[in-house]
């Protein structure tokens, strides 16, 4: 459950990085999956929150590892930083090229767990790598939309993921990690069948506990139809969003407010943050 404004931030971050990607695929005159796109989302990933210091954007410039002190006691050491701008090139081949008849899942599988072990960020590259899952569903035409949601179970199941993902840098085990990647699909798919369900009962009766109070107006339905895509914002940021003036957006946000549809998350009178905190809730699940 996100229980602070840091982790909403978090969540927010994602689903702005992830739509930035989303809408370069989509648009034949933007950045295909590739190093340059997922350096962008990455700086938007860690813009403000855990990763902040940690070079948002750019590849690594030294050596980075998984547990322990150093790179003598780690759990694992990635690749030197000077490989990794041809590691991931060669990744994007990969996902580029057509000579692979592999099904469409066992390749995201495969992308993924390379990407971790590349590990091409100081900071981020467990966020990143999730994102990439989503983008590649899309990519392939497996999802029209991110609708299925892998992070829960990999989370769920960390042990097991980083036994399996070890166990391919060891012992060359891809098929194994193949059947746990595929075993996760099979239970966000269902999962997520069950979340959208939950997600589309809640904003339907926020929608009508809105509409049914004579004090709502339209500049309150306007940011209403928006929390979706905007959970965690200002009321600066929705006055620029609805192209309006600050009191109206006031307005707008405290009537969401006092209907206990989106809450104040810092307790001050100034720079408040509010969140669509329900809505947010219900994704980190």
């Amino acid at each position: 459950m996100v229980s602070n404004s840091a982790d909403v931030e978090e969540v927010t971050n994602y689903l702005q990085a992830f739509r930035h990607v989303q809408n370069n695929v989509r648009d034949p005159l933007g950045l295909p999956l590739s190093v340059r796109l997922w350096c962008d989302a990455h700086r938007l990933l860690l813009d403000g929150v855990r990763g902040a210091g940690k070079q948002p954007g750019e590849l690594r410039r030294s050596q980075n590892w998984i547990g322990g002190t150093r790179p003598g006691n780690a759990v694992f050491v990635p690749p030197p930083a000077d490989k990794v701008p041809s590691l991931l090139a060669a990744l994007e081949r990969f996902i580029h090229g057509t000579q692979s008849n592999l099904p469409s899942l066992v390749k995201i599988a495969l992308i993924h767990a390379q990407f971790e072990t590349i590990h091409p960020f100081l900071d981020g590259n467990g966020r990143i790598g999730r994102l990439l899952i989503a983008a590649l569903m899309e990519h392939w035409n497996l999802l029209p939309e991110p609708l299925m949601y892998l992070s829960g179970y990999l989370k769920q199941h960390q042990m097991e993921y980083y036994r399996r993902l070890s166990a391919i840098r060891t012992d060359g085990d891809w098929e194994g990690w193949v059947r746990f990647f595929l075993e996760g699909v099979e239970m966000a798919a269902g999962e997520s069948e069950k979340a959208i369900v939950s997600l589309a009962s809640l904003v339907a009766s926020d929608r009508r506990r809105l509409l049914a109070n004579p004090k709502s107006n339209p500049a309150s339905y306007r940011l209403f139809e928006l929390l979706p895509t905007m959970p965690h914002f200002t009321v600066e940021r929705v006055r620029v969003v609805l192209e309006t003036t600050f009191p109206t957006a006031n307005a707008a946000v405290k009537m969401l407010e006092d209907l206990g549809i989106v809450k104040e998350l810092t307790g001050k009178r100034k720079n408040r943050t509010f969140s669509y905190h329900a809505y947010v809730e219900l994704l980190s699940k």
